[in-house]
């Protein structure tokens, strides 16, 4: 028994290391937010953008999408406002749409036109918006663990790290809030979930759902987009039914799903990140 205390005991404290740990890169001002980034790699550039209560190094540093991507590409990863090592404005006008101008104003410090960009959870959602608004920055873009909200649509999102049912529109009725079964969450789930939302200041959390609404892309939006697409989904993330749709509306638009995958597993599949690299790869000749 001491001995599984004391293996349990190492693994908690090496997932811990993981979510605090950071590596720092540089710095630039957006619009008075200071922002955080990190560039890897050589080639034509790829944004990466993460989700909610995460990080760059979290959402894509730890499961190795960054490095299987450096080695064709040059990866600029960076922290939303409101996390990481990026600045965290309390007022709810510093989110929203000023999250998607970040991704603008990131690639005019760097001095980049156009850019492949992929964005995983909410960053597939500032991303979508991103292609509804600045169509002509991104040179390839690929929606993961992500989908479309119709705006006429009241329900509610779904909750992301609770498996989608088969009965669509009970699962869409299920609150965001809606407490996720302990019993499906790994060890290190529990413990990202516990120490990951203590990362983020709390009323910048706040003021950012406030703002949600500014990211809404209507249906005749997303049929306008002809920059190439690809989404990328597990089936057992909650967002499932949200990135089907997303194919059903957006013209064009490649669709994959990583079978047993969930919202949390996904970045750390070998076939999510062999997929996304083949996908900028076959759009290389594209960004500036």
């Amino acid at each position: 028994m001491g001995a599984m205390l004391a293996a349990l005991a190492l693994v908690v404290a090496g997932v811990v290391f993981l979510l605090v740990h950071r590596v720092e890169g540089e710095y630039f001002d957006s619009n008075g937010c200071r922002i955080h980034y990190t560039v890897e790699g050589r080639g034509e550039p790829v944004i990466l953008v993460h989700g909610v209560a995460a990080n760059a190094d979290l959402n894509w540093r730890y499961p190795g999408v960054i490095r299987a991507l450096a080695k064709d590409f040059k990866v600029i990863a960076f922290d939303l406002r409101g996390h990481g090592l990026s600045g965290k404005p309390h007022e709810v006008e510093k989110y929203g749409i000023q999250m998607v101008e970040d991704i603008v104003r990131l690639m005019d410090h760097l001095h980049i036109q156009k850019a492949h960009v992929a964005g995983y959870s909410l960053g597939g959602f500032l991303l979508l918006k991103l292609l509804a608004t600045h169509p002509d920055r991104v040179a390839s873009a690929a929606i993961c663990a992500a989908g479309w909200k119709n705006p006429d649509d009241p329900s509610p999102l779904p909750n992301p790290y609770t498996a989608p049912k088969a009965d669509a529109r009970k699962w869409l009725d299920a609150a965001l809030s809606a407490p996720v079964a302990s019993t499906s969450k790994s060890l290190f789930h529990r413990v990202r979930n516990a120490v990951g939302d203590r990362l983020m200041d709390k009323t910048a959390k706040k003021a950012l759902k406030q703002k949600y609404i500014e990211l809404a892309v209507s249906e005749a939006d997303l049929k306008a987009i002809r920059v190439p697409a690809i989404c990328l989904i597990g089936t057992q993330d909650g967002f499932l039914f949200l990135a089907r749709d997303l194919r059903a509306h957006m013209p064009g638009i490649e669709f994959c799903q990583i079978v047993g995958a969930g919202h949390f597993t996904t970045p750390f599949r070998r076939v999510f990140k062999a997929d996304l690299r083949d996908f900028f790869i076959r759009h290389r000749g594209t960004a500036q």
